[in-house]
């Protein structure tokens, strides 16, 4: 890895999830420089003082939740760095994000060892798929005509957002003001969602979701 200085930015609203991965990069890079913050306005607000060489990144943080806050870290800082520290299943959020622009997707359940291997991998210009990740991949692509493709890979990462917010309890009104979308552009994705799953309400989007979540992880 090169020796030169790092700054790196920890974006996670968790106090404990940030200092575990501080000590984690300290015993990588001892002299790299850490910055935390815990919503996505204030990580914006470091990217546009500093230059950042990586940003690891929770998906689910005030002021965020969204693919698109990828692309404003790099209108922000082109070429900007950015390893996706979630909760969120790999399974059904990794690939979207690495192909949005992520250089990395790091389950929270994974190991420290997997964790310092993300962080060495994604600096040194490297891409982070854990095995998973990876073998849902080559699955996907091997059975590209195959019926069993799993059917959330049709939806378009707009469409997918969407989906996530209306799993997670959010009516229209709230999409609409979290994706700053019009209300009918929200009902517009969602009713495209319902169509292309072939459900009729949100509860059997929610067991489609958890059905091929499931399948995709064994």
């Amino acid at each position: 890895m090169n020796s030169s200085p790092k700054h790196i930015l920890i974006v996670d609203d968790h106090d404990v999830v940030r200092y575990g991965i501080m000590l984690l990069i300290k015993e990588l890079l001892p002299w790299a420089q850490i910055s935390q913050v815990g919503s996505f306005p204030d990580a914006i607000e470091v990217v546009e003082k500093n230059k950042i060489d990586l940003v690891v990144l929770d998906i689910n943080i005030p002021g965020g939740n969204n693919i698109q806050m990828l692309d404003v870290l790099e209108r922000k800082q082109k070429g900007i760095k950015v390893l996706i520290f979630s909760a969120y299943d790999e399974s059904l959020y990794a690939l979207r994000y690495l192909q949005a622009g992520a250089k990395g997707y790091l389950y929270k359940q994974n190991s420290n060892s997997d964790v310092k291997l993300a962080l060495q991998s994604v600096l040194n210009g490297g891409t982070y798929m854990s095995k998973t990740v990876k073998d849902g991949l080559i699955n996907n692509l091997l059975n590209n005509n195959n019926e069993d493709v799993n059917p959330i890979d049709i939806l378009s990462n707009r469409e997918f957002e969407v989906a996530q917010m209306l799993i997670f309890g959010h009516g229209v009104t709230e999409i609409s003001s979290s994706l700053n979308l019009q209300m009918s552009t929200v009902s517009t994705y969602k009713n495209r969602i319902f169509e292309k799953l072939k459900v009729d309400n949100i509860v059997q989007l929610i067991d489609k979701f958890r059905l091929w979540n499931i399948t995709e992880a064994n």
